[in-house]
């Protein structure tokens, strides 16, 4: 769930390491991962994702109202109030990727104002609002998303799926840092987190400027003070 869902392949990397032979898996699963590396330019990574063969699977431009709940530093669950800018359509997604953890609901996104109280029912509290222009590609069994992020900056971010088989997350990291390689990313640029979260930790001022991509003011919140990224 979240940014970065789309439909995979139809064969996922637990799948093919099940079929040669049983292998030995983790009693509990390794989350799914994140990976960000800021970027200079959106559609010169766009271009270099579609010529490393990655299918693009959607994408768009979107005002977010992001609800945050902290589990631990640096740990959070989010609810994204996601409108699309072309056609004003509203939707209420989740990402707790890194939780293994679903929060049951039970309401209908109608308006803003009763999914801001049921949300804050679940502990869940209004982080950030951003526009945010993104481009979805799957590559093998990693997804990839490129972020242009209002006032904040401009990302790639990869996904590695969830999984119980050890081999199967190294077979996923090696897949994502050759696509890195391909893109003429450097490994050493990588930041382990997503997005988001690097836009909450910069508002609380927990990152130095050249650990994001961009510059600008965030908003103030329960979640950080006004916090200068960079150079305006």
């Amino acid at each position: 769930m979240g940014f970065l869902d789309s439909v995979a392949g139809s064969l996922s990397l637990d799948s093919l390491f099940l079929r040669k032979k049983p292998k030995h898996t983790l009693k509990w699963s390794l989350p799914e991962a994140r990976l960000s590396i800021p970027i200079e330019h959106c559609n010169k990574t766009v271009a270099s994702l579609e010529k490393a063969k990655a299918r693009f699977a959607g994408g768009g431009v979107f005002n977010d109202v992001v609800h945050a709940k902290s589990y631990a530093e640096g740990v959070y669950a989010y609810f994204i109030v996601r409108t699309d800018v072309r056609t004003e359509k509203e939707s209420l997604f989740a990402d707790a990727y890194m939780l293994q953890e679903e929060d049951k609901l039970g309401l209908d996104l109608t308006a803003g104002f009763p999914v801001d109280e049921d949300l804050a029912k679940l502990g869940y509290e209004k982080a950030l609002e951003r526009r945010v222009e993104e481009w979805r590609f799957v590559y093998g069994a990693v997804r990839a998303c490129v972020f242009d992020v209002a006032g904040f900056g401009k990302f790639l971010e990869i996904a590695l799926p969830a999984t119980k088989l050890e081999k199967a997350r190294e077979a996923s990291e090696k897949v994502a840092f050759a696509l890195i390689a391909k893109l003429g990313l450097r490994k050493d640029d990588v930041i382990p987190t997503d997005v988001i979260t690097l836009q909450i930790l910069s508002q609380q001022g927990a990152l130095a400027p050249q650990e994001t991509g961009g510059a600008g003011k965030s908003k103030a919140s329960k979640f950080g003070g006004d916090f200068k990224l960079g150079s305006a």
